[in-house]
């Protein structure tokens, strides 16, 4: 995704360049998953991120779509929803303020697993892939800590799921 070119339904608020340094690096320390990055990475994260507004009801993304980029929820709510096998969708999880959404397309590249709705107007930052790839080729010391706090995150979601499967086995 280009920063340039408004997703359906994304108002830009602003980026690490045109908003104030401090607000965007405010957004990423009050994160669970940035908030132990030193305040000097911090700052150096928010030079790769745009945040955008989403009113409720906007789709954030689908599944099957390609995904782009990843998000921080900085305010709001999203529901994660899944289709089964006649293309009903269901839900699977309301995410709250501090979370992240969509990682796992910016480590492997694949299309998304499931559909991301924003249930009332949220503030969204978002992470490109391209962006990323900026952050390992310009920084990668910054680019190792993002990657290992995602597999930490992402192992985490794992072991709860496979906690979650085990009941209806």
């Amino acid at each position: 995704m280009n920063p340039d070119h408004a997703l359906d339904g994304f108002r830009l608020v602003g980026t690490g360049t045109t908003f104030q340094s401090t607000d965007i690096c405010d957004m990423i320390a009050e994160s669970q998953l940035f908030a132990d990055l030193e305040w000097k990475d911090i700052q150096a994260l928010a030079s790769y991120v745009q945040c955008y507004e989403v009113s409720s009801g906007t789709v954030v993304f689908k599944e099957g779509d390609s995904g782009t980029y990843m998000f921080l929820l900085v305010k709001g709510e999203v529901e994660i929803l899944k289709s089964d096998q006649d293309s009903v969708l269901h839900s699977i999880v309301r995410i709250s303020n501090g979370k992240t959404v969509g990682e796992m397309s910016i480590i492997d590249g694949e299309k998304r697993s499931a559909t991301c709705v924003a249930s009332q107007t949220s503030i969204l930052l978002l992470l490109t892939k391209d962006n990323y790839a900026r952050i390992i080729k310009e920084k990668p010391l910054l680019a190792v800590h993002i990657l290992a706090k995602l597999a930490k995150l992402m192992s985490q979601r794992l072991r709860s799921v496979s906690g979650q499967l085990v009941e209806y086995l």
